[in-house]
Parts: C-alpha cells; sequence; structure tokens
C-alpha cells in the first residue's frame, strides 16, 4: 500500500515544496497534494519518477520497507531476490516464479528504465498524468 506520509516526509528531506516536486517529474502540485494527503494513488509511472526525484526506492514508498536507501530495481533483485520488485511493480506476492520467469521479469524491468532514461534524455516526460 502506498505510504503519503513517507512521500511528505521525503518530499521534506530534500527541502522540496510541492510546486517544484510537481515540476520536476512533469505533474500539477494538485497531483502531489492528492497522493501526499492519500485521496489518489501514483501509477507505476509516476512512482518511478518519484523514487528517482526524491533519492529513495519503491519498497519503501510502498510500504514494504522501512529502510529508504535509494535503489535501482535491478540493485534490488540483484540483491534481495525478485520479490520486492514484483511486489513493488505488479501489485502482489508471486504465486510461484521460475528462473525463467525471473530472468524475463528482469529484462522488462531492464528494458522499462532504458525506455524512461531515454524519454528524459530527449526532453519527453513519460508520464502526462495531473
Amino acid at each position: 500500500m502506498f505510504r503519503a506520509d513517507r512521500l511528505t516526509e521525503r518530499r521534506k528531506l530534500h527541502k522540496l515544496t510541492q510546486e517544484q516536486l510537481a515540476r520536476q517529474i512533469d505533474l500539477t502540485k494538485a497531483a502531489i497534494s492528492n497522493y501526499e494527503q492519500g485521496r489518489s494513488v501514483p501509477p507505476l509511472e509516476t512512482l518511478s519518477s518519484l523514487v528517482d526525484a526524491l533519492q529513495t526506492n519503491a519498497d519503501y514508498l510502498l510500504g514494504l520497507t522501512d529502510d529508504p536507501e535509494a535503489k535501482t530495481p535491478i540493485q534490488s533483485s540483484q540483491e534481495e531476490g525478485l520479490a520486492p520488485v514484483y511486489l513493488a511493480f505488479l501489485g502482489g506476492p508471486p504465486e510461484e516464479m521460475d528462473e525463467e520467469e525471473a530472468e524475463h521479469l528482469k529484462r522488462e524491468l531492464e528494458m522499462f528504465r532504458a525506455f524512461k532514461e531515454k524519454r528524459r534524455k530527449e526532453g519527453q516526460p513519460y508520464n502526462n498524468q495531473d
């Protein structure tokens, strides 16, 4: 479950206003406010942008860990296994995941991160939600 309090905590830690954070990740101040007040939950693309902007990890913002240290999904999968990454990106625990499925998931996550980075370098925001 998304932890609105942790979003607020990380934003304040980085001395950002809601408006500054919103501008940084191409959202509106109202969207950030709604996330922080628990009125809405950020979609995956926005969660990824928040993680990058606030130098934390999705597991922390999702309440899966109390460690706010920033890790990439690939680092997490290598250090902790795929379960936290799977939970963060797919929203639930894996029933069963064999080695082939785990490798497929790793490739998908790597492709997503590369796509997002390419769009960012081209000046095209990945998320167009408010």
